[in-house]
């Protein structure tokens, strides 16, 4: 980004000084702060970040990951929250309120640390600052809602130092190595997370040794230290949890990683649709822009974590939510910081798309279910505590995790099962149709041994609370030989819509 750019905001005429100043007042970031803190205060952390704390939580307590307890994602997932439990346990606080305490933390951090790094890059105004200081909050901090704490959350926090010192570039002064370091380290943590990020890294690193026209871009020491990181931490991890590679990879990739949602439905009920069109709004808008570094940066990176959304093929929205927010955050550096064109489309994209799109980012993440605390399945919460004892144990047959989790956080509940519900027999009934031979025996050998599992968890574990997804899964899964007898001792003790609520009989 050329030194000389400055933003148009901040030209006289371009909009009225009482609504600049407001727009730029370290007031709205302490009111957007504010608001961000009340949202997780009303409303509850999703089923991916509750399963990850009892998946962690059983770890702690001496069960072995992979086998006792066992998730096909890989040990940096609830490694990430193990320091929520410790620091809980220590306190003896709630571990969700511990978790959203150390992820504002790490936000206060990041977005800190990647505004110094910034620093050394192009001149801006301090309404620029603001600006961009208050849609980095919004972003990051509000926008979340039920995505709050995902992988893909604390995955976009711990990359973005390093996406600013790739902002920053050169600069006029160069953030120091051991600032560069840190933001590589950082970066490198994110890709432990899931692989695919690394393609959130790759696509800005190569677009700017495109642009220099020079491969030495890729060996600074922040690209440097992030592939050390990467490799580091997931080779350590593997080496502490090594039924990770032995048991759980292979079904991730046999199974998980095979099970993509249907392209029909896919683009019609995820948020690729609505990337798209701001993506396809930003190239119109952008046309006859030589695009700022800051802005290539974002642009390239959003793309790559849109890429590695594509690949995983199961169009959630926390799937999508580092796309999206790094794409709203390149629109955010190309209304701030580039050249617009004669006037035509770039303003009136920025007006009539960029800033409806932006304003409007939390309900793509859940803002009605997180404001009204509303749950996973509504009543289910009120129809398990009628039926159940104090703080129960708790086993499902569902498909899905949400059934399950945070259900039996919520009731203080203990969960029983090694899975965090019956995804693997899920996963194997949309691929079995389009299995050659030779794979449907496997997948098959697959599912009796997620039912056998299942059945094995029931009788040892005992729950005192069995919830169904619905009638007929209920009744598919019993008459396999695997679950035979399993429900033996249980009785039908509520129904919620569809959903079964058996409770073991005294």
């Amino acid at each position: 980004m050329s030194v000389t750019e400055r933003s148009p905001v901040a030209r006289a005429g371009d909009e009225p000084d009482g609504l600049a100043q407001a727009l730029s007042s370290p007031r709205l970031c302490a009111a957007l702060i504010l608001l961000a803190v009340a949202q997780q205060l009303l409303g509850h952390i999703d089923c991916d970040v509750s399963w990850f704390l009892t998946f962690a939580e059983k770890v702690l307590d001496g069960r072995v990951a992979y086998v006792e307890v066992s998730d096909p994602n890989p040990p940096a997932a609830f490694l990430s929250l193990m320091p929520a439990v410790w620091l809980a346990r220590a306190l003896a606080l709630a571990p969700e309120a511990v978790v959203a305490a150390l992820v504002f933390a790490f936000a206060a951090g990041s977005v800190g640390f990647s505004y110094y790094l910034l620093r050394s890059g192009a001149a801006r105004s301090r309404r620029d600052w603001m600006l961009l200081l208050e849609a980095a909050i919004f972003l990051l901090l509000v926008a979340p809602e039920i995505v709050f704490a995902e992988r893909e959350h604390i995955a976009l926090l711990a990359l973005l130092p390093l996406l600013a010192t790739l902002a920053a570039g050169e600069g006029r002064r160069p953030p120091p190595r051991w600032a560069r370091i840190i933001a590589g380290l950082g970066g490198g943590a994110a890709v432990a997370l899931k692989p695919h990020f690394a393609l959130a890294i790759a696509l800005p690193a190569l677009a700017i040794a495109w642009r220099e026209r020079s491969m030495r871009v890729l060996w600074r020491d922040a690209l440097v230290a992030a592939a050390l990181a990467a490799v580091g931490v997931t080779g350590a991890t593997l080496l502490a949890f090594p039924a990770y590679v032995t048991q759980a990879l292979p079904l991730a990739l046999e199974v998980y990683g095979a099970a993509r949602d249907d392209l029909a439905h896919f683009l019609g009920h995820s948020l690729a649709l609505a990337y798209a069109a701001l993506f396809a709004g930003f190239l119109l808008a952008a046309r006859g822009v030589v695009l700022g570094r800051a802005t290539l940066v974002a642009l390239l990176s959003s793309l790559g974590f849109f890429a590695a959304f594509l690949i995983q093929g199961k169009g959630w929205m926390n799937h999508a939510y580092p796309a999206l927010v790094l794409l709203l955050l390149a629109w955010t550096f190309l209304a701030l910081n580039d050249r617009a064109p004669p006037m035509g489309a770039k303003h009136a994209l920025i007006k009539f798309l960029f800033l409806p799109a932006l304003l409007a980012a939390p309900a793509y993440f859940g803002v009605v279910e997180q404001l009204s605390d509303r749950e996973e399945h509504e009543g289910l919460l009120d129809a398990v505590a009628r039926v159940a004892p104090p703080h129960p144990r708790v086993a499902t047959i569902a498909s899905q995790l949400d059934f399950g989790h945070p259900l039996v956080r919520r009731l203080g509940g203990e969960w029983v099962g090694r899975q965090n519900a019956l995804w693997t027999t899920a996963a194997v009934g949309k691929l079995l149709d389009r299995a050659v031979p030779r794979q449907r025996a496997r997948l098959e050998a697959r599912r009796s041994a997620d039912l056998a599992a299942l059945a094995d968890d029931i009788r040892e574990g005992r729950p005192d609370i069995i919830v169904a997804e619905d009638r007929a899964t209920r009744e598919w899964v019993l008459k396999r030989p695997e679950m035979a007898g399993a429900l033996d001792s249980y009785r039908l003790a509520k129904h919620v819509g569809d959903i079964e609520i058996w409770r073991r009989a005294e």
